[in-house]
């Protein structure tokens, strides 16, 4: 007999405060105590939490010929939109993209 196995989903809106390490440790552990998301540590958590943010805080900084280009524009609109999380997480060489912007400087 199949349970509910239905996929959680949930969207975090952009703001200052998750572009703060401690911060999005916080909000993950409070997304895995409340169970709202699962299948995702709380590491891998806060860094795709973080990596929004950082993407948002600082593309920027990118140069302008870059940042015209259609994969930039679509990586930054991903991220600005807020943080959408599922359960599982992202495919891996999202999460290993999002644990580098967690080791960049901020």
């Amino acid at each position: 007999m199949k349970t509910n196995d239905a996929k959680k989903y949930m969207s975090i809106p952009m703001t200052k405060e998750l572009y703060d390490r401690a911060y999005c440790k916080k909000l993950a552990e409070e997304i895995v105590k409340e169970e709202k998301i699962t299948g995702m540590t709380l590491s891998q958590l806060s860094c795709e939490i973080f990596a929004h943010a950082y993407i948002f805080q600082n593309f920027r900084l990118v140069p302008k010929f870059l940042r015209e280009q259609k994969i930039f524009r679509s990586i930054y609109n991903s991220a600005s939109n807020g943080v959408d999380l599922e359960d599982d997480g992202d495919k891996w060489y999202r999460r290993i993209a999002y644990r580098v912007c967690w080791i960049l400087p901020a």
